[in-house]
């Protein structure tokens, strides 16, 4: 993998931003790796005055720091210098306040290669133009603070995204170094993708409040049999068999991307609960609702002969952060799955025993035919 690398015309400097010490340093060894000369500073005031004392061709900013947002620090730098190029960073996907003081806007999500790629155009562009009025963000206008939950969301994505992004710098460096080998290269490619998409997921959160994903008409069937496909070697590994059954008409309208996640929350708790290996079902069968209206649909069953749920804790289990791993657990794997089903207009049920012999859990998902109203 070649790093983007700086336009060689003459050497630029770039003002580097992060209350993070570990993330500023990863981002200063990225910057120099492509070429550029880094300074660097821990809040908006050093950074202004770092600003104003040097020449400076570019900023590449957190947007959260210690007295000021990175917009308010951008609005300020650019009354100084209007014609240097600010780089906005945040670990959430909505534009802040005062964007139209930034030139460009890069979620920690996108990785280190869309920051490199970014901040070369807006230098390029910048050197080649020098613009007498500072130019305008690529996203322009103030994004709705989430509110209640969404803000929560948004908190929890933007923590979780921080060590993301410098994870991804880190594993970006070090598949720049000579003498890795071909399959250490593709090791690091396999690493990379999950750590993006760790970061999808801290996205998914976010999402939720602003429910913008469509619909699609999707073989639910096929879905889950391409989730399993997935997880299957892990399973494997540890002595889990997998049992499977599908109906032949399974198509529905459904958002395909949670519910895929759903399906692997609950096949990973299954493959936890059965550490010294053991039997799981997965099955997929037309269905009417257990009561209620009894509509039609799909029902979606995962069983597993694992250790079981005591009894004290099956309330419990769907509460947000809730885990019955300890320290290994994050507690947001099944309350995403009742969420998800929630957000289909469809119902979730658990059994489960803890007795020897007979342990296991069941758990079961039905998912009806038609859209729920309103529309989630």
């Amino acid at each position: 993998m070649q790093p983007f690398r700086a336009p060689p015309s003459r050497p630029l400097t770039v003002l580097c931003v992060d209350d993070q010490v570990d993330a500023l340093l990863i981002r200063k060894t990225l910057l120099e790796r492509a070429g550029y000369a880094v300074l660097a500073a821990l809040n908006a005031e050093d950074a202004l005055q770092m600003f104003r004392a040097n020449s400076i061709d570019a900023v590449v900013s957190d947007h959260l720091l210690p007295g000021a947002t990175g917009t308010e620090m951008a609005r300020q730098m650019k009354l100084v210098k209007p014609h240097v190029p600010i780089l906005l960073l945040s670990g959430v996907v909505d534009s802040p306040a005062g964007i139209e003081h930034v030139d460009k806007f890069v979620t920690k999500a996108e990785g280190p290669e869309t920051l490199l790629q970014a901040l070369a155009d807006v230098v390029s562009k910048t050197v080649a133009e020098r613009p007498v009025a500072p130019p305008r963000a690529e996203r322009t206008g103030r994004s709705a603070a989430p509110q209640g939950g969404g803000r929560r969301a948004a908190t929890l994505a933007h923590e979780i995204n921080n060590p993301l992004d410098s994870l991804s710098t880190l594993l970006y460096l070090a598949d720049t170094e000579a003498g890795l080998t071909q399959e250490g290269h593709h090791y690091l490619a396999l690493a990379r993708e999950e750590v993006a998409r760790i970061s999808r997921i801290a996205h998914a959160v976010l999402r939720e409040s602003r429910v913008d994903e469509a619909r699609d008409e999707t073989n639910v069937p096929q879905l889950l049999r391409s989730v399993i496909e997935v997880y299957k070697p892990r399973l494997e590994l540890r002595g889990i068999s997998v049992n499977t059954r599908y109906c032949a008409a399974g198509n529905l309208s459904v958002f395909p991307g949670p519910l895929r996640q759903a399906f692997s929350n609950l096949l990973l708790n299954a493959s936890d609960a059965m550490p010294n290996g053991g039997r799981l079902h997965a099955r997929v069968a037309t269905a009417h609702e257990w009561r209620g209206r009894k509509r039609p649909g799909l029902r979606i069953t995962f069983a597993d002969t694992g250790c079981g749920i005591p009894a004290r804790n099956l309330k419990r289990i769907f509460a947000p952060f809730y885990s019955t791993k300890g320290s290994g657990g994050s507690g947001l794997g099944l309350s995403l799955v009742k969420d998800v089903v929630l957000r289909h207009g469809g119902s979730l049920r658990v059994r489960s025993s803890t007795t020897p012999g007979h342990a296991g859990s069941v758990f079961t998902i039905f998912l009806p035919a038609q859209r729920p109203h309103p529309n989630p």
